[in-house]
């Protein structure tokens, strides 16, 4: 009876240590919507060419997802020639830093105002109604004879033009799946993703077992696989959603959707539910009780996505990284420039050193200010070497009552103690009209400069003034007279002389010994008790001529 009570116990507890290991880990919000080994991009319909007009002017056709409360910065200095066509779901506000040599075509009127060192806002023309991206196409074909680039953005911060690149590009523009990165001539800064991929991690040691769900309620089409080698795969989507897996081997996978592995179609009639506890039970059958490693879920709502799971212990994939690209780091053209002077007129060199004694003065500046915008908000200011971050504290500095450009300063004392000497200031900074009301995105300023400690004077020594000099020469001149009256007195009273060592007298009544200071103008030097060689020589002559007349010695 025991014996069987001690199996069912193993039996349990084996069970349960199973079912632990197998279990599924808790999703979390995954920032960006990506970490050091899950990625997830999101692919939109776009094309480009080698398209030219007759007048030589490229065409571009530019499509906004974005709600109507964004601001969108739009830097067209560097375009080449050419017609530029907006469009957009809703009504946009668009800040244009605009160029002569581009033609605008907006539809759906959005609102755009215009910056720049020209002064004058180019003609902005209506775009015909058009209710899918192929009738935009066609349009923009009949109307200027062909298409340079359609690219589409939802939630863009800013939009820089680079100008088209000696690139190889086809002859037509067809609309396919695309990411950010794919156009050479354009940079796209948008809004970073959030709760649209919850996922967790667990290192096991046995071979990686991921487990990706897809939702119901998300409506992802094209799924564009990029996976490590020697795994295995769970693969859950919607019905209809087709997971291409390109360049991998020696993996398995389970799937409910359609699978295209290396170009082969490999179709999959699993039913699964999107329920985590029903995939869990699916993951325990199929893959016989295998750890987890990890479980991710998707929630971007759009047609085409590209996901990459990568083995953590290899270093990241250079196709990765050439198709996430780091985001501009300003969307309007803005300066600063550091000072060493409270009038603004002496510029700190970033090689010169400031002691951490003194102040800096930061003027924070735009080509827009004057014309658009009449203010620039700093909302806080931040030093860094190269591991550590310190918030400074400023103070405005006045400016003749404009706001634009803006003028700070701040005190190095806070650094004095730290060990580097080499920190960048960065600025938090907002462009917006006399009425606060529009504003450009925030955006980060930044400059480096180099910080001397600054150590104090410790020397104990007074600095006399012409004032002090003369009193002590005064009282110099009545002791010396009053010692004199009393030597005379002396000799008067007593008839004997007194032998005074007027040398030492003097040397210890020197300004310097009295007062103890170290760094005096001369340094007291010990009176000789020895006569010097000069001295000895006459002594001794001297004595011989003493010795042959011992009388006349005498008198």
């Amino acid at each position: 009876m025991r014996s069987i009570i001690c199996f069912i116990g193993v039996f349990l507890c084996l069970r349960t240590t199973a079912s632990d290991s197998s279990a599924i880990c808790e999703p979390k919000d995954v920032p960006g919507s990506r970490n050091d080994w899950i990625v997830l991009q999101e692919m939109s319909l776009g094309c480009w060419s080698n398209f030219t007009s007759q007048d030589g002017k490229e065409v571009h056709i530019l499509k906004l997802l974005s709600s109507p409360e964004n601001i969108l910065t739009l830097l067209l200095p560097a375009a080449n020639p050419s017609v530029l066509i907006i469009t957009s779901s809703s009504a946009l506000n668009i800040l244009v830093y605009d160029n002569p040599a581009v033609n605008i075509y907006v539809k759906n009127g959005s609102s755009i105002r215009f910056f720049g060192k020209t002064g004058i806002p180019p003609q902005i023309q209506d775009a015909p109604f058009a209710d899918s991206d192929s009738a935009v196409l066609k349009w923009a074909e009949e109307t200027f004879g062909g298409v340079t680039s359609f690219t589409s953005a939802r939630d863009p911060r800013n939009i820089t033009f680079t100008g088209m690149k000696g690139a190889q590009r086809p002859s037509t523009c067809a609309l396919q799946p695309e990411t950010t990165a794919d156009k050479q001539f354009i940079e796209l800064n948008l809004k970073p993703p959030s709760d649209e991929l919850k996922a967790c991690y667990t290192k096991h040691s046995e071979e990686p077992l991921h487990v990706i769900n897809i939702p119901d309620d998300v409506k992802i089409q094209n799924v564009s696989l990029h996976l490590p080698t020697k795994s295995k795969f769970f693969l859950r989507g919607p019905a209809g959603t087709v997971w291409v897996i390109n360049n991998t081997k020696e993996i398995q996978f389970v799937s409910n959707n359609h699978i295209i592995l290396n170009g082969m179609s490999v179709p999959l009639k699993e039913t699964i539910s999107d329920d985590p506890r029903e995939i869990r039970q699916k993951v325990l059958l199929k893959f016989k009780g295998i750890p987890i490693t990890s479980y991710s879920e998707i929630h971007l709502n759009v047609s085409h996505i590209q996901l990459w799971i990568r083995d953590t212990s290899s270093s990241v994939s250079t196709e990765v990284e050439h198709t996430t690209p780091a985001p501009s780091s300003s969307s309007v053209p803005i300066q600063m420039q550091l000072f060493s002077s409270p009038d603004y007129r002496l510029p700190l060199d970033p090689s010169s050193k400031v002691q951490s004694d003194k102040r800096v003065y930061v003027e924070i500046t735009s080509e827009s200010c004057g014309k658009i915008f009449s203010s620039i908000n700093v909302r806080s200011c931040y030093v860094r070497p190269m591991q550590m971050v310190r918030k400074m504290q400023f103070e405005v500095e006045a400016n003749n009552i404009r706001e634009c450009p803006k003028r700070l300063s701040f005190s190095l004392e806070m650094l004095q103690d730290l060990p580097s000497s080499s920190w960048e200031l960065e600025c938090t900074v907002k462009l917006c009209d006399h009425s606060n009301r529009f504003c450009i995105n925030e955006t980060q300023v930044k400059r480096s400069f180099q910080v001397k400690p600054y150590i104090s004077n410790q020397n104990p020594c007074f600095e006399f003034g012409l004032s002090a000099v003369l009193g002590i020469a005064f009282g110099g001149f009545l002791i010396g007279v009053l010692l004199t009256g009393a030597l005379w007195f002396i000799k008067i009273r007593t008839g004997h002389p007194v032998a005074l060592g007027m040398r030492s007298t003097a040397a210890e009544l020197s300004v310097f010994s009295i007062s103890g200071c170290p760094c005096g103008l001369t340094k007291r030097q010990p009176v000789p008790t020895h006569p010097s060689p000069s001295e000895n020589s006459s002594a001794n002559s001297s004595t011989g001529s003493t010795q042959s007349t011992p009388t006349s010695s005498m008198a």
